[in-house]
């Protein structure tokens, strides 16, 4: 599988999600479990998406190389400096990196049993549906078409 981080990007971006969700007690941060796999997988599949977060990580090593330093190299403070200026002027790749990063790290099976939960799908041990029941679809028919024929 070709990857779309480097090693640097990855050194970087590691740094960064241990920031937006950083180790407390028994729970890791996002970047010491892999959560950088599950961007790499997202960026991978999606040009936009590649160009948003390569665009965003320069973002982030420049705005730390204006304070003298490198993103990793900085105090837990500094980083967070930074990301909050990156979060101001760059919020539409901020966005979608919060979004992807919670996505991963919460759906990430060590964070999952961590968290007490059970490593599955929520069917079919979720709200039993009876086969041929559309009883909760009613308030959706009652409302009647809403598009248009072709």
């Amino acid at each position: 599988m070709a990857t779309f981080l480097s090693a640097d990007q990855r050194a970087l971006l590691d740094a960064v999600l241990d920031r937006l969700i950083p180790s407390t007690g028994t729970m890791p941060g996002a970047g010491q479990v892999g959560t950088a796999d599950y961007l790499d997988i997202v960026a991978g599949e999606s040009p936009r998406l590649a160009r948003l977060f390569a665009a965003g990580l320069r973002s982030i090593e420049t705005a730390a190389v204006r304070r003298d330093s490198s993103f990793v190299q900085m105090s837990g403070d500094q980083q967070d400096d930074v990301l909050r200026h990156v979060e101001s002027s760059k919020s539409a790749f901020f966005e979608i990196l919060l979004l992807h990063t919670y996505n991963g790290y919460y759906s990430n099976p060590e964070i999952v049993e961590a968290l007490g939960l059970e490593p599955r799908p929520p069917q079919p041990r979720g709200h039993e549906v009876e086969f041929g029941d559309f009883s909760a679809l009613e308030a959706v028919t009652s409302r009647g078409q809403a598009f248009r024929e072709a």
